[in-house]
């Protein structure tokens, strides 16, 4: 489940060739979810996530979770509210 967007700033220092500090910033975006398998909150860069699944559409799936069998579990729960059975060949 998509929950927000964070911004973040990372501050850095770097010498210059004449030796003198200079300060800059670098911003990121960050996307929270929530694990559609075990409930746990986790966070993606949104460099790392196609922003049309940074939505509620989609299910999402932390690093900790299986979500090959996630998505197992989610088509066996779709084929029985659709009273499909396994060898039926109608895609859901």
């Amino acid at each position: 489940m998509f929950i927000e967007t964070l911004k973040t700033m990372k501050l850095y220092k770097r010498e210059s060739k004449l030796g003198t500090m200079h300060n800059y910033h670098r911003k990121n975006l960050i996307y929270v979810f929530k694990c559609d398998a075990c409930s746990e909150t986790f966070m993606r860069p949104k460099s790392k996530v196609d922003p049309g699944r940074a939505s509620n559409d989609y299910k999402h799936v932390c690093n900790k979770c299986d979500s090959k069998k996630f998505a197992q579990s989610v088509g066996v729960k779709m084929r029985n509210v659709y009273k499909l059975d396994a060898s039926s060949t109608k895609t859901l």
